[in-house]
């Protein structure tokens, strides 16, 4: 997923609790997790940094993953089958893996739940970075 920039009013006015991850810098792709497919359409997922509150501590992977399962798209591009992976040289895995990792890293995986920048004005800060009582 994206991991776009919040507005420093969001910081500012957000518990403490809430989207501990959230930074005031885009830090651009980020691995949010892994899943695995298992027969019968059975698929497990797990959101590193999360524990049990996915919204909560990571909300902006929380909202790639539902904008993509609502929408039906892949989270990420399917890697090799295991036959073809036991196939290859130590070589070939690893331009394989290489390749995964850029595509992965692009669209349509990487954008998805990007916020739009806000329009209002940004809060002036004081030295601490702490934003200053509206007046």
């Amino acid at each position: 997923y994206n991991h776009t920039a919040a507005d420093m009013e969001l910081i500012a006015e957000k518990s403490v609790m809430f989207g501990p991850d959230l930074l005031t810098v885009p830090t651009g792709a980020q691995f949010g997790g892994e899943y695995v497919n298992y027969e019968h359409g059975l698929s497990f997922m797990t959101v590193h940094g999360s524990g049990h509150m996915v919204p909560q501590f990571r909300p902006q992977a929380a909202l790639s993953f539902i904008e993509k399962v609502l929408t039906r798209e892949l989270l990420s591009p399917l890697m090799p089958s295991n036959h073809t992976l036991v196939e290859m040289t130590d070589d070939e895995f690893e331009d394989a893996i290489d390749k995964w990792t850029k595509e992965a890293m692009g669209p349509p995986y990487v954008g998805a739940g990007v916020a739009p920048k806000s329009t209002e004005k940004k809060p002036v800060l004081d030295s601490n970075g702490v934003a200053k009582a509206k007046t």
